[in-house]
């Protein structure tokens, strides 16, 4: 093996063991099932092997990766809807019914997924990419192809969003008023002072 191959390897082998764990997380969050999420991470890491060159060097890195998952994961929702599609052309022709299990889960992590669920993707991918990746708004922005500026205010937007959404799913009886909508239809919630 030539020196460079063996350098290759090395930078390859730190690039994964720097970055496994966080891509799994970004993967399983935005991935259906497990098999989901393995594919996704062994299509980002196969990724960056093949284009290691183009891999930036040091802390760069990491949000390479993370857009890298960030197509990965959208190339596979792109399926997932094609399957899905095809899937229920064939039951309305053939008349058939299908019922999704639901796992048991945790009340509260149940009511963060709900709420997750009912954001825009947009909210719910910059939220994700602060909260559980723990990107800053300068990587996330790399991420996400805009300026950093731009991804701090979607946060901040995301966040607010977030929280109405969760304070109205655990009170829906509660004194607030919706009093606008955003631009993707989430209602902006205001509590009264007591």
């Amino acid at each position: 093996m030539k020196e460079a191959e063996r350098e290759r390897r090395r930078r390859f082998d730190a690039l994964f063991r720097e970055n496994i764990a966080g891509i799994a997380s970004y993967c399983s969050w935005r991935s259906r099932s497990a098999g989901d999420e393995q594919d996704a991470v062994a299509e980002v890491f196969l990724t960056a092997w093949r284009r290691l060159d183009d891999v930036p060097e040091g802390a760069a890195a990491r949000p390479w990766l993370y857009a890298t998952a960030r197509r990965v994961m959208a190339n596979q929702a792109r399926a997932h809807a094609r399957r899905t599609r095809l899937s229920e052309k064939l039951t309305t022709e053939s008349g058939g019914d299908e019922i999704a299990a639901q796992p048991d889960e945790d009340p509260v992590a149940a009511l963060v997924h709900d709420v997750l669920r009912s954001l825009e993707p947009r909210d719910r991918e910059v939220l994700l990419l602060a909260e559980w990746e723990e990107l800053s708004p300068a990587e996330i922005a790399k991420v996400l192809g805009c300026p950093a500026v731009t991804a701090r205010g979607r946060l901040h937007r995301a966040r607010r969003r977030f929280r109405a959404a969760y304070d109205a799913s655990r009170s829906p009886n509660a004194s607030a008023s919706v009093v606008a909508q955003s631009s993707g239809g989430t209602p902006i919630y205001v509590h009264p002072l007591p």
